[in-house]
């Protein structure tokens, strides 16, 4: 993989590392989180990656009260995780897989030696999100396609997932690469295929003369 650690996640270079790619956050649009199988959204998040190629300046993320908060609480989180596992913990802005077709924006990447050897999950949800977390005692679904989908483009042995709310005890879970991580490549590796196909297909169409 191709590490940027120079680069903010949110800016316009990290924006053009992105456009047009599928990227971790964006797995669940390609492969359901129970079975594994091809997901219903395939075709609407083709047309979001053909989309941003053309309109680059484009904004659909929007956020609320807890992703803000998540924001403001990130690094707070991320001090603690390092001083409960002992963990050289760095920021880096975009991972790029090896045939430079998809990527993902870690948290964080762990580093022993100088050298990334896993990556980092963080997440400060809603107290009471925070809490079911730590009842399952699992990694939660909803970042079970995100957390493998990191594994699957950075290569690394293994992704910590991170969940922090203040005053209380943290969730950590680590995720190694397993059975799903591999349907999860396979599903990417054939998604990847039909987007290449239909961007093709769709130039033409959607280009003005």
């Amino acid at each position: 993989m191709t590490i940027y650690d120079q680069i903010e996640q949110g800016s316009d270079e990290w924006k053009e590392l992105r456009k047009g790619k599928p990227t971790a956050s964006s797995f669940s649009k390609i492969i359901t989180a129970a079975k594994g199988e091809l997901s219903k959204s395939v075709d609407g998040y083709i047309n979001k990656l053909i989309a941003e190629c053309f309109c680059p300046e484009w904004e659909d993320w929007q956020g609320n009260f807890f992703t803000e908060r998540g924001k403001a609480y990130e690094d707070e989180a991320r001090e603690a995780f390092r001083q409960f596992s002992g963990h050289d913990v760095r920021k880096v802005g975009f991972c790029l897989s090896n045939d430079g077709v998809s990527g993902c924006s870690p948290d964080s990447l762990i580093y022993c030696d100088g050298n990334p050897v896993a990556g980092l999950e963080i997440k400060c949800p809603a107290p009471e999100t925070h809490v079911g977390y730590i009842r399952a005692g699992v990694l939660p679904d909803d970042y079970k396609q995100q957390v493998h989908g990191s594994l699957a483009v950075t290569g690394l042995s293994e992704w910590h997932f991170w969940s922090y709310f203040p005053g209380t005890q943290p969730f950590h879970v680590v995720v190694r690469p397993d059975e799903y991580t591999a349907k999860l490549a396979a599903a990417l590796e054939k998604f990847v295929e039909l987007y290449k196909a239909e961007y093709s297909a769709a130039l033409p169409k959607i280009i003005k003369n």
